[in-house]
């Protein structure tokens, strides 16, 4: 297990000095720029998923408001594998100068440097926070077999029939499995998860009844609802959603609960104040324009935006937070 783990850190690095190739070494040969004449040439925003997903999709609607606003192209750069940890790592171990960010969930910073080895950068040293970008609730449906109408009906029944639920989510150790699983903990509860390869198998299994409950991303989920067998039971989010007023929260029937994937971007740490907060205004400005706030709408995250002290520390209470709960839960990749 130790040598997998190492060899697995020995290839991130490598893969990332690699990808460093094409955009430090180049910023490094130029020499040190002016603060104040930034942005000069075109900046990178490198995702470290692959393209079609939802952190492509914002990034993509970021960039022709961040370039207006900053006088340079904004480039977006794919660069996914190892569970997010190549984009991030090409990005930590890139020039503190601005022109490559990262654009990611909440996972990259608080949720792989727990599963899977140690990732070869720190979450909380190796960036310089800019902003949160936006929030999306996870989603819990019941199937059309299930006698539950409600998180308090899901609690009830589990405790009367303990290790009998069996909820479904895609993957192990995503937000959607750790909301499911820190709900057990949080309300006192069993419930055995039933891992599958994506969210189409998830929803196929819920709507034949192989399970009782789904947790998934609220856009992935949003689906299901209009099979009308199918229950909204509740959001994670410590609120509702705007997406579904009538749907509760968890903290409604659990106080205290509260889980959201967010969407943020960062840079380097040791990128000068001055630039961050060039940056922070540019995202700012072009989440304000509709076409944005709509994008982020289909897929039922809500905007939100943040000083880089606020997103540090919302960095570092989820990261207590994650590390705590997957320690206790003792997940391997």
């Amino acid at each position: 297990m130790l040598a997998t783990a190492l060899r697995r850190q020995m290839l991130y690095a490598a893969g990332g000095l690699i990808l460093l190739g094409g955009l430090s070494v180049a910023t490094a040969a130029r020499g040190a720029e002016p603060v104040e004449s930034f942005p000069s040439r075109p900046i990178h925003i490198i995702l470290p998923f692959t393209p079609g997903g939802g952190t492509d999709v914002i990034a993509r609607k970021l960039a022709p408001g961040m370039q207006q606003r900053l006088g340079q192209s904004v480039v977006i750069d794919n660069r996914p594998g190892g569970n997010a940890r190549i984009g991030a790592n090409l990005v930590a171990k890139s020039e503190p100068d601005g022109y490559n960010l990262l654009l990611t969930t909440s996972g990259a910073f608080v949720i792989a440097p727990f599963i899977g080895g140690r990732p070869p950068y720190d979450s909380l040293k190796d960036f310089a926070p800019i902003t949160v970008i936006a929030r999306s609730p996870i989603l819990i449906v019941a199937g059309p077999k299930a006698p539950i109408a409600s998180i308090a009906d899901l609690v009830a029944f589990a405790k009367r029939a303990p290790g009998k639920v069996t909820y479904a989510s895609s993957g192990v150790g995503g937000p959607p499995h750790l909301a499911a699983e820190m709900l057990k903990q949080a309300a006192g509860f069993d419930m055995l998860m039933i891992p599958y390869s994506g969210t189409g198998d998830v929803n196929v299994a819920l709507l034949r009844g192989d399970v009782d409950i789904a947790v998934g991303a609220l856009a992935a989920v949003l689906p299901l609802l209009q099979q009308k067998d199918v229950k909204a039971l509740a959001v994670t989010s410590a609120k509702r959603s705007f997406a579904l007023p009538n749907v509760p929260s968890i903290g409604e029937t659990v106080p205290g609960y509260d889980l959201s994937v967010w969407f943020a971007i960062a840079a380097a740490a040791g990128t000068p104040r001055p630039i961050v907060e060039k940056i922070r205004a540019a995202v700012h400005g072009a989440l304000s324009e509709p076409g944005v706030t709509e994008a982020l709408a289909r897929d039922g995250a809500e905007i939100e935006t943040s000083t880089p002290e606020e997103l540090s520390a919302i960095m570092q209470a989820d990261y207590a937070k994650f590390g705590a709960l997957i320690k206790s839960l003792n997940l391997k990749e």
